[in-house]
């Protein structure tokens, strides 16, 4: 009996109202129900094959034309035949199943020659892929077919130059192997072995068709040859939803390693398909920001840590993606600590005196070593300064075995050691009590100055006022003072060449109180004094600055003088005022 058959009963038997995401994704089959079949190829029954059927499923010959036959056909079981309630388990995909119109109707979309033909589903449903059960009798494969996969909104995805193969030794993902066919004509059964064959034709959907329901499929045939038949259609659901990403996992336990050692990273209850990728990502501990890693996509995947981090995979399945659970992975660190001031920031600079021990040095029982010139001890990192050069030096603390869980680790600091030269040098060794020195030359700069009583002298600059000095010979200090003081000396002369003095009266009475007209000067040299009476005539004339004119010839009144010499500093000078004689 041929009637037109729709699935919804088959559809409620399986539970499949809807198509659902499978929990690991894996893609999910749905046998959808259609209408449209134009043909009934499949016998079934105890009557003759052309009782049962409508057409074959090759074209033939009028004396040799073939139909399929289920399992209730009389000589035939269901090791031999197509199963007879229809349901096909695909042996090329897992988890694909095809359910067939039942054989006591039309059963096959049938195409003899060039022309078209649709199947409808009568429950529109969304899908990732459309699975065609079909297969082509009498002729070879060809690339003649277009599919076109038609959605309720009314758009469509066209496949072009689908191949079907031949149901005699095909070799494209076979859906049954039937292993036998039986004439239209004579009734004969001929047990093929494998042969023929129905087969599964994969229409991958766009993933942006991912959310449109399928509508219908319409095959077009463009050649004579062969004849199609298409018998079936399953919906295949893959990352319909966004797959599980479980745990990420290392395989180290607990997760503490030294730099650059191998960690697998793996997941564990995640989904995993062949539409599944992986992105693997890092971020620092505590951070929400998470770096993609370059190239860590596979599952697992190996990674080499140089710092402590979380990492975490991205699970992908085309559109849709969700992040698995963290595992923080710890990296030890291989810097060793060494310092010989109380903090790392702090210069360590040293005086060529005594020692300098090592304030911290972590973790313990390493070894120190420095550039070369260092004076140090290897095992306690002890300085001697008093017999190492001057210079900046590169001490490495190294820790080869370091206590458990720690890494071998190396660390470095830098001290200096210095020994200050002070100088002190001023424009000239001898100076007359007239104005200042001038500066001194000295170095380092920032010291202090000090000198004996009687020299008067700036203690920041060490300038000397010369005029508020004592005549005399000084030795300066100059004190560079600073982390590493030192000192240097420099000898003065200071001559007395202040202004002379001249009294303006004499009492020349022998009490030795102003008995003489004698200037007050030292250090010169080309002295001359000369004096007058009030009518001009010289009375005295003296080239000795130790001696005094004591008006011993001389009456007394009103005396006019004049004193030359060459001062400390090879200055002329010449001094002219009036005294007055009394006796």
């Amino acid at each position: 009996m041929r009637t037109l058959f729709t699935r919804f009963a088959l559809l409620a038997a399986f539970g499949l109202g809807i198509l659902r995401p499978a929990a690991a994704q894996q893609t999910v089959y749905v046998p959808a129900a259609v209408t449209g079949y134009t043909d009934d190829v499949i016998a079934n029954g105890t009557g003759t094959v052309a009782s049962s059927t409508t057409n074959t499923v090759d074209r033939g010959i009028p004396t040799v034309r073939w139909c399929f036959a289920n399992s209730t056909f009389p000589g035939l079981s269901a090791t031999n035949s197509l199963p007879a309630n229809g349901l096909i388990n695909s042996i090329s995909t897992v988890g694909l199943t095809f359910q067939m119109a039942p054989a006591t109707g039309n059963n096959s979309l049938r195409i003899d020659g060039a022309g078209t033909g649709t199947l409808t589903l009568t429950n529109p449903l969304s899908c990732s892929e459309v699975m065609v059960l079909a297969t082509e009798g009498n002729g070879t494969t060809a690339a003649d077919k277009t599919f076109i996969v038609s959605f309720t909104d009314g758009t469509i995805q066209t496949f072009n130059n689908v191949i079907v193969p031949d149901w005699f030794n095909g070799t494209i993902t076979p859906a049954i192997n039937v292993g036998s066919r039986v004439s239209y004509v004579t009734n004969a059964i001929d047990l093929t072995g494998s042969n023929p064959r129905l087969y599964e034709v994969r229409l991958s959907l766009a993933v942006g068709n991912y959310n449109k329901s399928v509508q219908s499929v319409t095959v077009i045939k463009t050649v004579q040859d062969p004849v199609l038949n298409v018998m079936g259609i399953s919906l295949g659901s893959n990352c319909l939803s966004a797959p599980a990403a479980g745990i990420a996992t290392a395989n180290l336990f607990p997760a503490v390693v030294c730099p650059n050692t191998p960690v697998v990273l793996a997941l564990s209850g995640n989904d995993n398909s062949s539409s599944i990728t992986y992105q693997w990502q890092s971020a620092p501990v505590g951070s929400t920001t998470w770096t993609d890693i370059a190239g860590a996509t596979t599952n697992p995947y190996t990674i080499r840590p140089t710092a402590t981090a979380q990492y975490r995979a991205r699970v992908i399945c085309r559109l849709l993606s969700s992040t698995s659970t963290p595992v923080t992975v710890t990296v030890l660190p291989t810097t060793a600590t060494v310092s010989y001031t109380t903090s790392p920031q702090l210069p360590a600079t040293f005086c060529t005196a005594g020692t300098a021990p090592v304030v911290t040095a972590t973790p313990a029982g390493g070894t120190f070593t420095s550039t070369a010139g260092l004076r140090i001890d290897a095992t306690t990192g002890t300085i001697d300064l008093a017999t190492t050069t001057p210079g900046t030096y590169t001490v490495t603390y190294s820790v080869p075995a370091p206590a458990p869980n720690n890494c071998p680790a190396v660390g470095t600091t830098t001290v200096s050691i210095i020994r200050t030269i002070a100088s002190l040098t001023y424009p000239e060794t001898t100076f007359c009590r007239t104005g200042n020195s001038g500066a001194p030359a000295f170095g380092p700069t920032g010291g202090t100055f000090s000198a004996p009583a009687g020299l008067a002298i700036n203690t920041s600059t060490g300038i000397i006022d010369l005029a508020n000095s004592t005549a005399g010979t000084y030795t300066i200090t100059y004190n560079s003072g600073g982390q590493c003081a030192a000192s240097a000396t420099a000898s003065v002369l200071i001559k007395s060449d202040a202004l002379p003095t001249f009294p303006n009266i004499i009492t020349p009475n022998g009490d030795k109180v102003n008995d003489e007209l004698k200037p007050k000067v030292a250090d010169v040299t080309n002295y001359h004094i000369r004096v007058f009476s009030r009518w001009g005539r010289k009375v005295y004339d003296g080239t000795d600055p130790n001696a005094g004119w004591t008006a011993t010839d001389s009456g007394a009144g009103m005396y006019y003088y004049q004193v030359e010499y060459n001062d400390c500093a090879g200055r002329h000078q010449l001094y002219k005022g009036w005294l007055e004689v009394v006796k």
